[in-house]
């Protein structure tokens, strides 16, 4: 009996060792650009002109569409916080789909990377974003 709990115990250890990420991605390793944007019907052509550039000192950036934009996030290995962004007042006709990527990016709260994309949810895990690298 105690076999079989020593090879559970082993097994499922091994399981939770190799299935954890050991190097945490570092965010401003890359440029990214949105290949998808939850409540957006853009096509993809257009997603792919949206873009996140991680900075220096928390500092982010971007093209959202019709603007550049900036402000902040913070993060750690699964959440991320963006502050309020800003953009300037110029309009084109893609001025909703900046509207929509600049708040689906203030409402993210998580987010998940694997095999160079990166996924922004909601803090109810709803993907709001998804991207690739640049």
């Amino acid at each position: 009996m105690s076999f079989d709990i020593k090879t559970s115990l082993i097994i499922l250890l091994s399981t939770f060792i190799f299935s954890c990420n050991s190097t945490p991605v570092d965010l401003a390793e890359h440029d990214w650009k949105v290949t998808d944007l939850a409540g957006s019907a853009a096509t993809k052509k257009d997603l792919t002109k949206l873009s996140l550039i991680f900075k220096e000192g928390q500092e982010i950036g971007g093209f959202a569409g019709c603007n550049d934009y900036r402000g902040g996030a913070s993060y750690n290995q699964e959440q991320i916080k963006f502050s309020t962004l800003y953009s300037d007042n110029s309009s084109c006709e893609l001025i909703q789909l900046e509207k929509r990527f600049l708040s689906n990016l203030e409402s993210s709260k998580q987010y998940t990377y694997n095999a160079g994309k990166l996924v922004l949810m909601d803090e109810s895990g709803n993907i709001l974003v998804e991207m690739e690298q640049i």
